[in-house]
Formats: C-alpha cells, sequence, structure tokens
C-alpha cells in the first residue's frame, strides 16, 4: 500500500495510519472514529470493499459496503467520495479531463455540493449543474428561475479577478443545466440519464446531515441516496454543516 502511494503522490502529501482491529468495535466505528479524530473534509472509501465473505447492505436492489452505509449514517462531519471504478484507467487521473454532474436545488446542501465538485476538480474539468423540473412545468416556475440565477451568479464570479476565491476555478468549464422528467421517471432516474448522456465520471450530491439527525432522520435523504444508488460509477456525498447552529 505505501509503495502504490509513494509511487503516485510526494510523500508530503499523505500520511499512512495503520489501525489495529479493536475486537470490542466493529470496523466501521473503528473507521468512523478515525476521521472524526482527524477532522478530516473528505473521506474516500470503495463502493464494494474488499473481495470474498463481507457484510453488505442491499439498498433499493443495489449492495454496497456496510462500511459506506456506516460511514454515511455514523454522523461524521466529512464529504463522501465512493469509488466504484474497478479499473484505475477509467478514472480521470492526469491529462484525462474529468466530467462531474451536481445535482442541485436551493438548499444549502446542494451549495456545498457544488463547492465539493469544484474543489475536487482540476483544471479543464466539465462541471455540470442539473436542476431536475417536472415534466408538467412548460415554463419556468419562480423556484427554477431562482436556482438558474443561484449558480449562474456563482459562475459570473469566476471571471472576477476580485473574488480571491472563485477566481481560481475560472480554468473548469462549468455550465448549469435544467432538465425535465419524462413522464412516470423519478428525479433520482433523470439525473443518472442526463449522467450517462455527458459520460460523467462523478455524481455529487449534498446532505445536511447533522440537521436531518436533529430531526430523527437518516442523514442522506432518499433522493440522494438513490441517486448514487442508481448510478453505475463514482459519486461523492457533499455533508453540509451550519456553523451558525453552533
Amino acid at each position: 500500500c505505501e509503495a502504490r502511494l509513494m509511487s503516485t503522490v510526494s510523500s508530503r502529501r499523505y500520511g499512512l495510519k495503520w489501525l489495529r482491529k479493536d475486537a470490542t468495535r466493529s470496523t466501521s466505528e473503528q473507521l468512523c472514529a478515525a476521521v472524526r479524530e482527524l477532522q478530516a473534509d473528505f473521506v474516500c472509501m470503495g463502493y464494494s470493499g474488499l473481495k470474498g465473505k463481507k457484510q453488505k447492505v442491499t439498498l433499493a436492489g443495489a449492495k454496497l459496503s456496510s462500511n459506506v452505509w456506516e460511514m454515511l449514517n455514523n454522523g461524521t462531519n466529512c464529504s463522501l467520495i465512493c469509488l466504484k471504478d474497478d479499473d484505475e484507467g477509467e478514472l480521470p487521473l492526469k491529462q484525462r479531463k474529468g466530467v462531474w454532474v451536481v445535482s442541485v436545488g436551493l438548499n444549502k446542501a446542494s451549495t456545498k455540493a457544488f463547492l465539493d465538485a469544484l474543489r475536487l476538480s482540476k483544471p479543464d474539468d466539465e462541471i455540470h449543474v442539473v436542476y431536475v423540473k417536472s415534466w408538467m412545468e412548460n415554463e419556468d416556475s419562480d423556484y427554477t428561475q431562482e436556482v438558474r440565477e443561484k449558480f449562474e451568479g456563482f459562475f459570473k464570479t469566476f471571471g472576477d479577478d476580485a473574488q480571491k476565491v472563485f477566481s481560481r476555478y475560472q480554468d473548469r468549464s462549468t455550465r448549469f443545466e435544467i432538465i425535465s422528467k419524462d413522464r412516470r421517471e423519478t428525479i433520482p432516474q433523470a439525473v443518472v440519464r442526463y449522467a450517462d448522456t455527458v459520460e460523467a465520471d462523478f455524481v455529487v450530491v449534498g446532505a445536511n446531515a447533522a440537521n436531518r439527525v436533529a430531526r430523527g432522520k437518516v442523514p442522506v435523504g432518499s433522493v440522494s441516496l438513490q441517486i448514487c444508488l442508481l448510478w453505475e460509477r463514482n459519486f461523492v456525498v457533499a455533508t453540509w454543516i451550519d456553523a451558525a447552529a453552533h
């Protein structure tokens, strides 16, 4: 593992920590505790886990690693990067352009999803910000117009050198797309359909985990979770933490 890291990135960019298995706690509990201790911004995990006999969780007919499920549901404050690609040649590494699809609305978690896509992307990557409207909505509703104005406003700041943070991302190709659901099509199905069309490498969704847990709900909403499960490639669950509440 260390040899693989050393051949890929500089030693200044990673730290390797081995955890001894604690017989009193599950692997997922140890992983979640380690992430909280590190105060990590991101955690990267494989969708299916190691080969061989391993506990998995079945959701909507899809099987994912129990460790991934616990990381999503144990209240960690970092965003989760989950890799489904088995072959590293499929990933947008080195000179290959990456394509990101971000599912958005007006909520703060959607904003965090967009910001995470920016942070994780590299120069020349494409970032498609998509909002799904009803198939019965012939003209943009007030809500749809607000979503458009919000994210197109973000895009305009990229070319403004006075914006010290956002101007750093002007070398990304960004676009806002409103997509209509087909009749009897769900929002997750519409997002995945669009992501297939543009051959996306990653789909990014937002989650207001702490707020949902406080209200007795699971950290990731059903729509966001279904997008991740339906999508056959890699996904990111961007966790929004409302600092004002603390």
